[in-house]
């Protein structure tokens, strides 16, 4: 039987514990924030979790596979699934920190992502620590036991989860690094162009997908043998040609509807694709 969720507040010391499991990718498991006193120790034998702790003040040392980490202010540190620790504040300025415990299939995964593991524990924080405290405390004040509260906890957690990715993938200069595959941002890349070829420009493309237009320019010659801007030319007049093809549409207006406020620039551009005006095209096609 699941013990029961238990919150505790006190001199120096907030936690929620025992959470109900709310999704199975990632779910939180306890949360708090602690100031303590000097010289604590606390020893995890088997967690059957993840423990996240952002260090907000003070010092301490973290032991994990026979190695020491002495650890201050903006350090992050991972208590890692099955794995034993120990830890304790520093006798002279003992350290304040924050903790997310969670679990789920995508945990470890996620961890991954921020650059935290079994074999690297320890970080110093792209952002302040203090960064996460609001979401922390949004978790401690949801502590009465609602469905609302329940929704709104995972949506904290994964806010903190997110934070740390981003804040972490731009420390170690990851901002030109990406997560998927080059097919994947050229697949989002094509669909975001058939909904809105119209009125975008490559730089619009590169931001809807998340990646910046060199690699954008690059993937795109990559997979298909163009630029990106060369294929939204392509398809515009693409679209173009259909329209001669199989409406009375005059052609100001397919030049409008295909992105080309200047008749005489897309009758320059058709010509230049087709060898012919697109008045001859349409004429060639009755």
């Amino acid at each position: 039987m699941d013990k029961p969720t238990t919150y505790n507040s006190r001199a120096g010391f907030r936690c929620l514990r025992n959470i109900k499991r709310q999704t199975n990718d990632l779910y939180l498991v306890h949360c708090g924030h602690q100031q303590c006193p000097p010289g604590y120790t606390y020893n995890h034998k088997t967690p059957n979790e993840n423990h996240l702790h952002f260090i907000l003040n003070g010092k301490g040392t973290l032991t994990i596979h026979q190695k020491t980490y002495h650890l201050k202010k903006d350090d992050i540190f991972l208590i890692p699934k099955s794995v034993h620790i120990d830890y304790a504040a520093d006798m002279d300025d003992p350290w304040e920190y924050i903790w997310v415990t969670f679990d789920g299939e995508m945990a470890v995964d996620y961890l991954n992502h921020a650059g935290l593991s079994a074999n690297h524990p320890v970080a110093s924080s792209g952002i302040p620590t203090a960064s996460y405290l609001p979401l922390i405390k949004k978790i401690l004040d949801s502590n009465e036991l609602t469905f609302t509260n329940e929704i709104k906890r995972v949506g904290y957690l994964f806010d903190i989860i997110s934070t740390l990715i981003d804040a972490q993938s731009e420390l170690k200069g990851k901002k030109n690094r990406y997560d998927y595959s080059s097919e994947t941002y050229v697949e989002h890349a094509l669909q975001y162009i058939t909904l809105n070829y119209k009125e975008i420009k490559v730089s619009d493309i590169a931001k809807y997908v998340g990646i910046n237009r060199s690699y954008l320019t690059s993937i795109f010659k990559k997979e298909l043998n163009v630029s990106p801007q060369e294929y939204l030319i392509n398809y515009r007049l693409g679209k173009a040609a259909k329209l001669l093809e199989t409406s009375q549409l005059p052609i100001k207006d397919i030049a409008i509807e295909t992105g080309y406020s200047n008749p005489l620039n897309f009758s320059k551009m058709f010509k230049n694709a087709y060898g012919v005006s697109p008045k001859i095209y349409r004429e060639q096609s009755e």
